[in-house]
């Protein structure tokens, strides 16, 4: 058992868990190596198959940090949304013609975070299996143009007088 003063005083007690050698490796064994599954084979295909036929099963932590960020993109997308549906909510008994290009603007970069983000996640999962360096990433460009689109646009609709 690994004790410390701290632990000790607090009275919590944690395993000791074997050292990790350079390079990642714990008996011998990749940190982003798979969890032995005790033989058990796959139940079934996956999808898509165009990530899951390739390569080997990564370890469950990358993946699932995988589809959590997935997820983040998609959460952006509809955060998105909903500010289209604002701008259009709050311009509807005098919609103004600005309005109406930054409430589809929106929407389209939240379409284009729903792409960009699967493509990402593929991307992603097939290198992890393929042990492979993963992807570039310039995704932040995306987010900076939809934050620039707002902000450009509510500029320009709140300075400009109303017809």
């Amino acid at each position: 058992m690994l004790l410390d003063a701290g632990a000790v005083m607090r009275g919590v007690v944690h395993e000791a868990r074997p050292p990790v050698a350079a390079g990642g490796y714990r008996d011998g064994v990749a940190d982003n190596e798979v969890m032995d599954f005790d033989g058990r084979g796959e139940r079934g295909p996956r999808y898509p198959r165009g990530v899951y036929d390739v390569g080997r099963e990564p370890d469950p932590l990358y993946t699932l940090a995988n589809e959590r960020t997935y997820l983040s993109w998609l959460r952006f997308a509809v955060t998105l949304l909903a500010a289209a549906v604002a701008i259009d909510r709050l311009f509807l008994e005098h919609p103004r013609f600005g309005s109406e290009i930054l409430a589809l603007g929106l929407v389209v970069i939240a379409f284009g975070t729903c792409g960009f983000g699967v493509l990402r996640w593929w991307a992603t999962e097939r290198a992890l299996r393929l042990r492979q360096p993963l992807p570039g990433f310039g995704a932040p460009l995306l987010g900076i143009a939809a934050i620039v689109l707002v902000g450009v646009g509510v500029i320009v609709l709140v300075v400009t007088p109303r017809g």
